[in-house]
């Protein structure tokens, strides 16, 4: 059973990493597709970053055949976010960040463990680097 849901789960990751990129190709100016992430919020997206033919980075979300694109130079660097949290969680260990769309308002979702037996998602604006929320989600301990 654990091996027919471990496939199913990566045949959706690459049905959805497939569709991310053919959006991103046929509906934007991004030619090199560099990540494709899903961000689950209250709207669900498929999050690509990428290049243009000219090496501009580009993130576009998509939710069904719409699509918004934004240029990275305009936003707070992904390096810039993990730095300061490093600085402020000094067992940071990273597992994700992903370019998260809420409306209109966009920031990066930060999934780190704290080496204090929590996961953190942390919401960061994308614009100002201003902190937006975070949750914390105690890791179970023990066997299962």
């Amino acid at each position: 059973m654990a091996t027919f849901i471990y496939l199913h789960l990566r045949g959706q990751q690459h049905a959805i990493i497939e569709r991310g990129t053919e959006l991103a190709l046929t509906r934007t100016q991004i030619n090199e597709v560099t990540s494709v992430d899903v961000y689950y919020g209250t709207e669900d997206y498929i999050v690509v970053r990428g290049k243009t033919q000219t090496g501009e980075k580009l993130v576009a979300w998509f939710q069904g055949e719409q699509g918004e694109v934004e240029k990275m130079s305009r936003l707070i660097p992904e390096e810039n976010v993990i730095e300061a949290l490093t600085k402020q969680y000094p067992n940071f260990q990273l597992i994700h960040i992903i370019p998260a769309k809420q409306g209109k308002q966009k920031m990066w979702e930060v999934l780190f463990e704290d080496g204090d037996n929590s996961l953190n998602y942390y919401y960061i604006d994308m614009y100002t680097g201003k902190f937006l929320k975070v949750y914390r989600v105690p890791i179970a301990e023990g066997d299962f």
